[in-house]
């Protein structure tokens, strides 16, 4: 959103005697701020944090910065064309209570007709929610490759994971470094690894299994 420099004038005014405990309309109107012009201000402002706030799908590890880069598009897939093989379907999550504090990862494996072939998780002590997540990731292209896939399709609902994997984001902490390049190097095993980020409501039998372990109850 651009504020030319008359309204940004008018606005530090409002915004300073409104702080000094003016009621909003009244410090509108001595900041020469009409109500009209009032009103659209304050749609444009919503319109923008609305906007800022889809930007981030869930809170990123505080010891993580990701950038988008400013010129390369997205990379969504790993390789183009798959193979013919084997091709499974990868739901992972991982989750910290505590972030850091006590952490799991789960997997669920199905066909491409979608049924499910294999679950697992796995307790992984004290950790965040993002070294979870790749934790997750890694556990799932392992149960993949263990059941002999040659394409896979991986879904997870941590976004930020997402787009690092797929080169959308950069990855500045070291411990998750270390991790992308594992999933990267994990990866080279298949002929075609697809990565998709799906909402929480479409991995939660996942999240369920997650927990299940974090509380230690029998998996099913």
């Amino acid at each position: 959103m651009q504020i030319d420099p008359v309204r940004a004038r008018k606005l530090a005014t409002l915004l300073k005697k409104v702080a000094h405990g003016t009621p909003l309309a009244v410090a509108a109107v001595e900041a020469g701020i009409g109500s009209a012009e009032l009103e659209r201000i304050m749609k444009d402002v919503e319109r923008e944090l609305y906007a800022r706030a889809r930007e981030a799908d869930s809170p990123p590890d505080p010891h993580t910065k990701a950038t988008k880069p400013e010129t390369k598009p997205a990379k969504k897939k790993k390789n183009a064309k798959k193979s013919g093989g084997l091709a499974l379907i990868a739901y992972a999550d991982g989750g910290s209570r505590g972030n850091p504090g006590k952490a799991g990862c789960a997997a669920i494996i199905f066909d491409a007709d979608g049924a499910e072939l294999l679950r697992r998780a796995r307790l992984l002590g004290k950790t965040t929610n993002n070294v979870a997540e790749y934790e997750a990731v890694l556990l799932a292209l392992g149960l993949c490759h263990e059941l002999g896939a040659r394409d896979v399709t991986l879904r997870l609902d941590s976004e930020l994971v997402v787009r690092q994997v797929d080169g959308s984001y950069k990855v500045k902490h070291p411990e998750l470094q270390r991790l992308h390049a594992r999933v990267h190097e994990f990866m080279k095993e298949f002929d075609s690894v697809e990565i998709e980020h799906v909402p929480r409501e479409k991995n939660k039998d996942t999240d369920k299994l997650v927990n299940a372990a974090l509380d230690g109850k029998e998996l099913d």
